[in-house]
């Protein structure tokens, strides 16, 4: 009685005999080297927009510590005497101050998988410049439903997954059992002391590997070798979510290897599982967050932001007939720069400038419901796309890489939270100010408020990427099982 190796020794030779079937083929060279000049051109140009964000980032924030260097230096001459302010240039003036004569920028900083998936940060500002005015003017632009804005974006390795991943899987694996089938081969191979399981799982594990290497293996190398040369940006918590990146690239290639096996399961030829497979793509990654979306701006629409805008003009106009004798003031002061020199820590006003925040102010009021119900909106919608974004393997992918890489809708929200509470400490400390005519002294400059960036907590990040994990584990766990029922029925022949 001859004792037949475990399944382990024969999946390995499997996979070995499969290794040299597809090296043999030109279609394996063609995918796989198509897919690695994918994967690098879409690094490549996440990697470069992000350095580009960044150089423009710290420009801007070199610019603020350069204008308010200088803006200290020329108060300090004011109070020498060596120095007459103007209307337009008064840094004892708190309402130029507070304007965007001395307005300071907000910056958010890339995270350190922000390469993988730029996400919308071609739609979502990454910096604002904080001034007196109201916040629907410097964070709502009116432009941002430009449909130029909307249908551009940039390649990067998220799409690559999300979309291509999925075609590529398929031109590998159309006809795991198939051709075997169609060519004679599988009722000889399965003659032999051989699983039909342990023949799927060759075939699968060898393609996945040629596959995954490039998606996974490659990118974490480029990063890790781009942030020990500072090419990105911050680092901290970088491991946690390479890794989580990683799994959830696993999980989503897992869902569409789980599909192939199911439909091959079925035993039909292999064109009609090629046909099936593209159908069940075009579903799932096109129409299925298609349909989403437009569920979700059904359930729960949100303000439209050139109604917002439109609203925000309007208040502003009205403002504007009441002040306008105070707006006609302009040049009141031009050439009289002794008049705007602080005496006994009181400062003259142009009447301009006084004009200008009181209107400011007015529309920020007004405009603060509006703004407020906007927002909630925007929150409920977004809470909707998590609830039921498991329709689609394809949506949960991207929103948990995109939330990885910092470049997602959650990590934004809280940007503008913060700016919306910078902006009030902002507005806190000038406007008592500016209502009392208290001119700013050196020693101000120290007390102006400054923005800090606080991080998402990491438990938060790594909460929503695991169930991301999860969403895409459980379909292709149901998809398995349904090949293993029909597997025990599959006809060899």
């Amino acid at each position: 009685m001859s004792i037949h190796p475990p399944q382990g020794r024969r999946l390995l030779a499997v996979m070995r005999q499969e290794v040299r079937l597809m090296l043999a083929e030109r279609g394996l060279w063609i995918v796989g080297a198509l897919f690695l000049l994918l994967v690098a051109y879409a690094l490549g140009n996440g990697l470069l927009q992000t350095a580009k964000r960044d150089r423009a980032q710290a420009a801007v924030a070199q610019a603020d510590r350069d204008t308010r260097t200088a803006q200290r230096a020329l108060l300090e001459a004011i109070f020498a005497g060596t120095a007459q302010p103007t209307p337009f240039e008064n840094p004892a003036d708190p309402s130029r101050m507070a304007s965007g004569y001395g307005g300071q920028h907000v910056l958010l900083p890339t995270a350190p998988l922000g390469p993988v998936a730029l996400g919308q940060s071609d739609l979502f500002p990454s910096q604002y410049q904080v001034t007196n005015q109201s916040r629907v003017v410097f964070m709502n632009p009116s432009d941002i439903e430009n449909p130029w804005h909307l249908l551009s974006g940039h390649f990067d390795l998220a799409f690559v997954i999300v979309y291509l991943l999925p075609l590529l899987i398929f031109a590998l694996s159309y006809n795991l059992l198939s051709a075997e089938r169609e060519n004679g081969t599988l009722r000889l191979l399965l003659s032999q002391p051989l699983r039909l399981r342990t023949l799927l799982a060759g075939k699968l594990t060898v393609r996945a590997a040629v596959l995954l290497g490039p998606a996974v293996l490659l990118p974490v190398a480029v990063l890790w070798i781009a942030r020990s040369a500072g090419l990105t940006g911050e680092t901290g918590g970088a491991g946690s979510a390479t890794l989580w990146w990683a799994l959830l690239v696993g999980a989503y290639a897992l869902f569409w290897f789980a599909l192939v096996v199911a439909v091959n399961a079925f035993g039909a030829s292999s064109a009609t599982n090629a046909m099936v497979l593209v159908i069940a793509w075009v579903l799932l990654v096109l129409v299925a967050p298609v349909l989403l979306n437009l569920a979700v701006t059904q359930a729960s629409p949100s303000p439209s932001r050139t109604e917002l805008a439109t609203r925000q003009r309007v208040v502003t106009a009205e403002a504007m007939k009441r002040y306008q004798d105070l707006l006609g003031t302009e040049y009141q002061h031009v050439g009289q720069g002794a008049i705007l020199v602080p005496r006994d820590g009181k400062i003259e006003i142009a009447g301009r400038s006084m004009a200008n925040y009181r209107i400011q102010r007015e529309v920020d009021e007004a405009i603060s419901p509006e703004l407020a119900r906007f927002d909630a909106q925007q929150a409920r919608q977004q809470a909707l796309v998590s609830r039921f974004g498991a329709v689609s393997p394809a949506a949960v992918a991207y929103e948990g890489m995109t939330a990885l890489a910092g470049n997602g809708a959650r990590r934004h929200a809280r940007f503008e939270a913060q700016t919306v509470a910078h902006h009030e400490a902002w507005k806190g400390f000038f406007f008592p100010r500016i209502d009392a005519h208290d001119a700013l002294m050196p020693a101000d400059f120290d007390r102006m408020p400054t923005f800090a960036w606080h991080e998402e907590p990491a438990d938060l990040v790594r909460g929503q990427a695991a169930l991301a994990v999860l969403q895409l584990l459980v379909p292709s766990l149901l998809l398995f099982g349904l090949a293993a029922w029909r597997l025990r029925r599959f006809s060899v022949a």
